[in-house]
């Protein structure tokens, strides 16, 4: 993502912080923009008569919980690479 070698240490900082960023902003973004109107129409009529709309939107909303998911993936597999690095379980004779 950024212009360092890979697997090297400021690579790996410079990610997970980028992907914290991205999490927190997010996380803001959906706070704000998007569990308001949720609130709103989230009765017991929208379950009661499901059609396609309520279809398309289901859809949209497994598609706003997949992505922070995945940023969320990113940044703990690059704070893992952190705390692994250079350590190996193999020996001086291997």
């Amino acid at each position: 993502m950024f212009k360092f070698d890979k697997d090297t240490i400021p690579y790996h900082i410079s990610n997970l912080v980028f992907y914290l960023f991205a999490l927190a902003f997010l996380g803001f973004l959906f706070y704000f923009a998007f569990l308001p109107p949720l609130v709103e129409v989230t009765t017991a009529e929208m379950f009661a008569n499901f059609g396609f709309g309520e279809a398309v939107g289901i859809f949209f909303f497994l598609i706003v919980i997949i992505i922070p998911l995945l940023v969320l993936y990113g940044a703990v597999y690059h704070a893992y690479k952190l705390i692994t690095y250079n350590k190996s379980s193999k020996t001086a004779a291997e």
